[in-house]
């Protein structure tokens, strides 16, 4: 797809962190995300990847086109919530990109709740919610939650977000939100506090995956570890 030449990434500087994204990158990354899942999985299931751009995957993906209405950060997945992504009726958990899965989805596949997300993992911020691993059940009323005040003034939600998804979920639903640590407990841990300074992690009983959150990404490490959970 060419790019709009007015278009700005207000995550550009991030993105530059990670280093340069070569075209199979991301396509690299949803194969190896559909890998872990399988590998992991305790029972059938759909793997669906929205997006808009022509990609090589397995061919056990499912590859729907959706219509973001920003472009800003990582709002566009705010679609997922709305009738339009074709969803309702579905338990549904979205997994960022950029984690990695070494354990059993059970603990997370069994969630059958409105909305659940994890903690920051940071220290003394644990009380707000954070956007890499969501489980939501698909339907009006999650719609009402999070998608309808979205699209009501999506230009109001970019400010105050900056095109951080954690912002818009910690403004609809801080107080009402179910957690990870406390509905399936350890089952998501962060490679920076669990894992980082590990020369052979062993990680926690009933660890399920690793969040990466930040710097740096799955593919920048070269650790057998890696190898074994994540297969380049």
């Amino acid at each position: 797809m060419e790019q709009d030449p007015e278009y700005h990434n207000r995550q550009q500087p991030f993105i530059e962190k990670v280093g340069k994204v070569e075209d199979d990158l991301p396509a690299l990354y949803v194969n190896n995300l559909y890998k872990g899942v399988k590998r992991f999985a305790d029972r059938p299931f759909e793997f669906i990847c929205f997006t808009n751009e022509p990609m090589r995957v397995n061919s056990n993906i499912q590859v729907r086109p959706f219509s973001p209405p920003t472009r800003v950060g990582v709002l566009p997945r705010m679609w997922m919530f709305s009738k339009e992504a074709g969803l309702f009726g579905n338990q549904v958990l979205c997994l960022d990109l950029d984690i990695v899965i070494v354990g059993t989805l059970k603990p997370l596949f069994n969630y059958d709740g409105l909305f659940c997300a994890r903690s920051k993992f940071l220290r003394g911020q644990e009380h707000k919610l954070d956007g890499d691993i969501i489980g939501f059940r698909a339907g009006k009323e999650c719609e009402d939650l999070i998608w309808t005040p979205f699209i009501a003034n999506v230009e109001q939600a970019e400010r105050e977000t900056g095109g951080r998804e954690r912002y818009w979920y910690r403004k609809v639903a801080q107080d009402t939100a179910d957690r990870w640590d406390k509905v399936a407990p350890g089952a998501v841990i962060s490679y920076k506090r669990d894992v980082y300074n590990s020369r052979h992690p062993s990680f926690r009983p009933g660890a399920s995956i690793i969040s990466f959150h930040g710097t740096p990404r799955p593919h920048q490490l070269k650790k057998q570890w890696i190898t074994n959970y994540w297969k380049q």
